[in-house]
């Protein structure tokens, strides 16, 4: 491999990365705000701090379909699609728990999900309950996979 230093036997590219400033500043974390949206038909108004924008952020991840809207990076959603037409098994309850996994801890905010517990609500509904560790707080949440797991 040829040498890349010029006659005066310098390096062009640079090995040190302090530019001389002081360090007088800190990182800071934002504070976790978001517009408060409603479901129910009516408008919604208004804005979210701390834990309830947690569980929108959460609510919103896991209703989200990953790769299927261009709008949302790929990072973003929950992959359960795949999932549907699956006999509830424990294999499915596994599977189920790494898609939910996988979806919150793209959040940087969420640093970890567990004490997950599966109830069969219905001939094709199965509940997952999980708790949800954050920066804001820990708190339970809920999903309801329906449509297509069967016996």
């Amino acid at each position: 491999m040829a040498d890349i230093r010029p006659e005066g036997g310098a390096l062009m590219l640079p090995t040190e990365y302090n530019d001389g400033l002081p360090p007088d500043f800190e990182i800071a974390e934002q504070p976790t705000r978001t517009y408060r949206l409603r479901f129910d038909g009516y408008p919604s108004t208004g804005m979210l701090t701390g834990q309830e924008a947690m569980r929108q952020a959460v609510f919103l991840a896991l209703q989200t379909e990953r790769f299927r809207h261009a709008i949302y990076s790929w990072n973003y959603g929950v992959e359960l699609e795949t999932l549907f037409g699956e006999g509830i098994t424990p294999y499915l309850q596994v599977r189920i728990r790494r898609a939910i996994e996988g979806a919150l801890l793209a959040d940087d905010r969420i640093t970890q999900v567990d004490g997950f517990s599966f109830a069969r609500t219905g001939r094709e509904r199965l509940a997952v309950t999980f708790t949800v560790h954050s920066t804001q707080g820990d708190f339970s949440a809920s999903y309801e996979l329906e449509g297509g797991a069967v016996t």
